[in-house]
């Protein structure tokens, strides 16, 4: 029986493993920059975007490119042919089983930067059934961390703002914008942005997990915890 409460999921690194399609897109890059008379294994490159998440640049590999020492010219050829490969992503295991679970307890719903075709991706993935509400910033109009996108997620479901939770991997994406509204809030350390280290209060978040399969043990405790209306800065 549901109780009233949502599940807010980012999509990217949180329930969707992008390791494939980063990696596809980053080989074209090292090839090319070995056209461009520049060495870099795909390994090296990975690093470099890990560093940038690291950084909390607002995209990461827009950022690993603007480091390397190539041209406008050649930057602005690099973004044009380096196609990320959504083909190449897959749900993290056990994604389907936990979705399963969570669905006899609570509403769900999908807050995400995606590009076009979001719901049609969800559809590929099997998982499109599960959501209720789905918020992704080309459909509309809206990219994290601008916190309208939150409120617009939350208007839609029609849920009270301490029944929320947000569950990401991004502490400037994910965890920051629905803390400061009030949001209980749960971080997923996997992808590059494992890395990021809070920078203040309302980084950090309520609880983090490893994985995305301690998710259900996590929400067993998510409300113990005060509201973030009253503790955050």
């Amino acid at each position: 029986m549901n109780n009233g409460k949502w599940i807010f999921f980012d999509l990217g690194w949180t329930l969707v493993d992008e390791t494939g399609a980063h990696r596809v897109r980053l080989e074209t890059v090292s090839k090319m920059l070995a056209g461009f008379g520049r060495s870099y294994r795909v390994e090296e490159l990975i690093r470099l975007s890990e560093q940038a998440s690291t950084d909390f640049a607002p995209s990461p590999f827009f950022a690993l490119l603007d480091r390397l020492p190539i041209s406008e010219a050649q930057v602005a050829a690099i973004r044009t042919a380096a196609r990320y490969g959504k083909e190449c992503e897959e749900l993290y295991p056990g994604v389907k089983e936990i979705l399963t679970l969570l669905a006899k307890n609570y509403r769900l719903g999908v807050i995400a930067n995606q590009s076009a075709g979001t719901e049609e991706r969800l559809k590929r993935w099997g998982i499109h059934d599960y959501f209720s509400v789905v918020f992704s910033s080309t459909e509309r109009g809206l990219e994290k961390p601008d916190p309208r996108i939150f409120s617009g997620a939350l208007a839609e479901a029609g849920c009270r703002l301490q029944d929320a939770v947000m569950v990401g991997d991004r502490l400037d994406n994910d965890i920051r914008p629905a803390k400061s509204l009030g949001w209980r809030t749960i971080r997923v350390r996997q992808g590059h942005a494992r890395f990021q280290e809070p920078r203040s209060a309302v980084e950090s978040p309520d609880i983090v997990i490893e994985n995305i399969t301690q998710l259900p043990a996590a929400m067993a405790r998510v409300w113990v915890y005060p509201d973030p209306r009253h503790s955050t800065k």
